[in-house]
C-alpha cells in the first residue's frame, strides 16, 4: 500500500468536543448538580430521601455512564479501539466502584487517582524495549504525523538510529508527565475529596465533581507543557533527520497555498 493510500484509509479523527463533553464536562455537572436537579424525582421513584445513599449512588452511576458510553460510541463510530477512551472508562468505573462498594474510603480514591497515571508512566518506559513502544501512540502516531513518509525519509537518509534515540528521549519526557500527574492527582484528591462515601454519598459525589473540575488547570496544564515540549523535540528531530518541514509531516495539515 502506498503512503498516499494509507493516509486516505486512516480512521476518522476523534471528535475532541465530544471527548471533552462526555469524559469531563457532563460527569462534573451531574456530580455537582445531580442532587439539586434529580434528587427529588429519584427519591420519589426509589421511595427514599433526596439526600439518601440510594439517590447518591444513582447519581454517581449516571455520571460515570457518560465516559463509559463515550468509549463504546467512539468504538462504533470509528471502528477502532481508543486507548484514552478505554482508560477513561476504566477510571470512571473504578471511581464508581469506590463510591458504591461498602468499606471503600477516600484514601482508596486518592490512590486510584494517582495509580493510573503512575502505571501508565511505568508501562511507557518499559515498552521502550518492545517493538511497539507507547510513545508511538502518544506522539509518533499516524493520526498526528505522516509516519510512513517520515520512516521512508529516515531510511533513505540513513538517520533512523538517530531518530530512534530521539524517540527514547521523548519517551522519558512522557513518563515524566505521567509522574507529575500521579503526584498532583494524589495531592488534589487528598485536599478535596474528604467525605467518606459511606457517610454522605451526595457530598462525596460533589467533591469528586470538584476534583474533576480542578484537575484540568492543576493537573492537565503542567502535563500538557511537558508533553508539548516532548512533541516539539520530536518535530524538531524529524526536521533535522529527514529535511521535512512541519507542514509536510503533520497529518491532515492544511494544503500549502497556491502560488
Amino acid at each position: 500500500m502506498s503512503i498516499k493510500s494509507a493516509e486516505i484509509s486512516s480512521p476518522k479523527r476523534e471528535n475532541m468536543l465530544l471527548n471533552l463533553g462526555f469524559n469531563l464536562l457532563l460527569p462534573i455537572v451531574i456530580l455537582r448538580k445531580g442532587d439539586e436537579w434529580l434528587g427529588t424525582p429519584l427519591a420519589n421513584v426509589t421511595d427514599s430521601a433526596p439526600e439518601s445513599a440510594v439517590v447518591g449512588s444513582i447519581i454517581l452511576l449516571l455520571a460515570i455512564s457518560f465516559p463509559v458510553s463515550y468509549g463504546i460510541l467512539d468504538l462504533v463510530r470509528r471502528r477502532k479501539w481508543n486507548f484514552f477512551s478505554i482508560l477513561g472508562a476504566i477510571s470512571a468505573l473504578l471511581t464508581g466502584g469506590i463510591g458504591l462498594i461498602p468499606g471503600a474510603n477516600v484514601l482508596m480514591f486518592a490512590i486510584k487517582e494517582s495509580a493510573l497515571p503512575a502505571i501508565l508512566g511505568v508501562i511507557t518506559i518499559i515498552t521502550l524495549k518492545t517493538k511497539k513502544p507507547l510513545v508511538r501512540l502518544f506522539l509518533y502516531n499516524p493520526e498526528i504525523i505522516k509516519v510512513s513518509l517520515v520512516d521512508q525519509k529516515l531510511t533513505e537518509l540513513g538517520t533512523k538510529n538517530n531518530f530512534d534515540r530521539l524517540l527514547v528521549k521523548c519517551t522519558w519526557f512522557i513518563g515524566l508527565s505521567f509522574a507529575v500527574s500521579a503526584i498532583l492527582n494524589f495531592i488534589l484528591a487528598r485536599m478535596i475529596v474528604v467525605t467518606e462515601p459511606s457517610v454522605d454519598k451526595i457530598a462525596f459525589n460533589d467533591e469528586v465533581g470538584q476534583m474533576m473540575g480542578w484537575s484540568l488547570p492543576v493537573i492537565s496544564i503542567p502535563c500538557m507543557i511537558v508533553s508539548g515540549y516532548a512533541f516539539w523535540l520530536l518535530i524538531k528531530g524529524i526536521k533535522q533527520f529527514t529535511g521535512l518541514s512541519m507542514e509536510e509531516v503533520m497529518a491532515q495539515a492544511p494544503p500549502a497555498p497556491k502560488r
